[in-house]
């Protein structure tokens, strides 16, 4: 599914969303992502561009960081949920991801997928978002 497209580096904000587009292009309704990586990263901008990809719009795309999960009306619809502040899975479970997830018609990106490694279907896809400094990223997929 990513083979083609992964491992990618990006010198660029520009070029993370695009990668991030690109990859939109690969994600079905019921797909779930799972981000790694460093505070810092580049995991929502990466968000930003599957957004871009679903149609939707850049500006609405922020971190959830403080409200843990949006919902974006694109097609297929998207679930951006960060973890970060999530102390355990009975935590993250209460978000409902689990719903999303079994309903199967949205992609659901999960960033921090660390801290409730249990909710993850087995075919997750798995992906780390590595900062190398300054602009550059590089993305890879984890088994």
């Amino acid at each position: 599914m990513t083979d083609d497209l992964l491992p990618a580096e990006t010198d660029s904000v520009d070029a993370t969303r695009a990668l991030g587009r690109a990859l939109a292009l690969r994600l079905a309704p019921g797909s779930v992502v799972a981000l790694h990586g460093d505070l810092g990263a580049g995991k929502t901008h990466l968000v930003k561009g599957i957004a871009e990809g679903f149609g939707g719009r850049t500006v609405d795309v922020t971190s959830p960081t403080f409200t843990l999960v949006h919902e974006y009306a694109t097609e297929p619809p998207l679930v951006h949920a960060d973890l970060y502040r999530v102390e355990d899975e009975a935590e993250a479970g209460a978000l409902g991801l689990d719903e999303w997830i079994a309903a199967g018609d949205a992609v659901v990106v999960v960033e921090w997928p660390d801290r409730a490694p249990g909710l993850w279907p087995a075919d997750t896809l798995h992906l780390h978002v590595a900062h190398l400094g300054g602009d550059r990223r590089r993305l890879s997929r984890l088994p």
